[in-house]
């Protein structure tokens, strides 16, 4: 399975792979089980791609392989409508004079995957600097944009101090996240990075100019954010491939732990990971604010959290004092 998995997130497709890939699907016997673990690490569209590039779509159950095709058309609709809105903000962010740069799937989809609807995603992440952050956060929300209501009144003077990013923005289904720096957790203080917008790297997205980040900044970048979703118990192939395509020499692995269960982020002690992660990515001043906005939030978001009504989700809070132990 593991071979199989891996075969099936390469890109391009190379030919000498083709009967390795036709002896590993023939070897399959649980179809629905293996396209619901390649649909969860990401890949349904590779999946799709690569078996149909070698041809080998009759060693595969029809019901299967509709499944698998159906993946691509949908990611390949849903990389269209993203790439449109995107065209929006940076429109909107280009009129205002605020320069930003594609992270992650939407620089990947456009360069390395061929803009072919290959490298699934669900929301548009970019970067800016600190200070044009905030004025482009608080433009969008002039133009339509909204936020998710806050978990917590305590964490409205202090929303740009935890998370990997400013807080999400929302628009007819759309969302997009603001970075103000490359790295998934706070940089550390003393470590240096070069400036990547020195020099941005200029590419066309449909004839509409767009920049992203140099290889050697957007491979850190990737790693970083690999090695967070691990900790976090959220490790799909998606993130693994997008680095080992961008470098096929880099030395990462990912955990066998992942292969046949890459969603593991509800157990709790990936929870703990990654409660401790926010709590130290937080500066000092404002660490028991937090806290004590995360332990006791609103009744309002407890109620839509746990989808019931006021008094249900009173019953609730208790359970949430316990993650006061996740701290040692």
């Amino acid at each position: 399975m593991k071979e199989l998995l891996f075969l099936l997130c390469r890109y391009p497709f190379d030919e000498t792979n083709r009967m390795t890939l036709s002896v590993l699907l023939g070897t399959v016997s649980d179809w629905p089980r293996m396209v619901k673990l390649i649909n969860a690490h990401g890949i349904i569209a590779l999946a799709a791609y690569n078996i149909k590039e070698a041809g080998l779509e009759k060693n595969i159950p029809a019901e299967a392989m509709a499944l698998l095709e159906e993946g691509l058309m949908q990611s390949v609709v849903r990389n269209t409508w993203l790439t449109e809105r995107w065209k929006e903000v940076n429109d909107i962010l280009t009129k205002a004079g605020i320069k930003h740069i594609l992270l992650k799937g939407m620089a990947l989809e456009h360069t390395l995957y061929g803009s072919k609807g290959l490298r699934q995603m669900n929301d548009n992440d970019i970067l800016l600097t600190r200070e044009d952050s905030h004025k482009a956060w608080n433009l969008l929300q002039k133009e339509g944009f909204r936020l998710e209501p806050f978990k917590s009144f305590l964490f409205k003077k202090i929303i740009f101090d935890f998370g990997r990013h400013l807080p999400a923005l929302y628009k007819d289904g759309y969302m997009i996240e603001i970075h103000d720096n490359l790295l998934y957790q706070k940089e550390v203080p003393g470590s240096h990075f070069p400036d990547p917008f020195k020099d941005p790297v200029e590419i066309s997205i449909n004839k509409t100019k767009a920049y992203i980040l140099s290889k050697e900044l957007q491979l850190k970048h990737l790693i970083k954010h690999f090695e967070g979703h691990t900790l976090a118990g959220d490790c799909q192939l998606r993130l693994y491939a997008d680095i080992k395509l961008l470098d096929s020499e880099i030395n990462i692995e990912l955990p066998e732990a992942f292969i046949t269960d890459p969603l593991q982020s509800n157990r709790t002690k990936y929870r703990r990971a990654a409660y401790k992660t926010t709590i130290n990515s937080i500066s000092p001043k404002n660490r028991l604010r937090f806290i004590i906005g995360d332990t006791f939030p609103s009744l309002k978001w407890m109620k839509n959290r746990h989808k019931c009504n006021g008094f249900e989700a009173l019953l609730f809070y208790p359970q949430r004092i316990g993650k006061l132990l996740w701290l040692w």
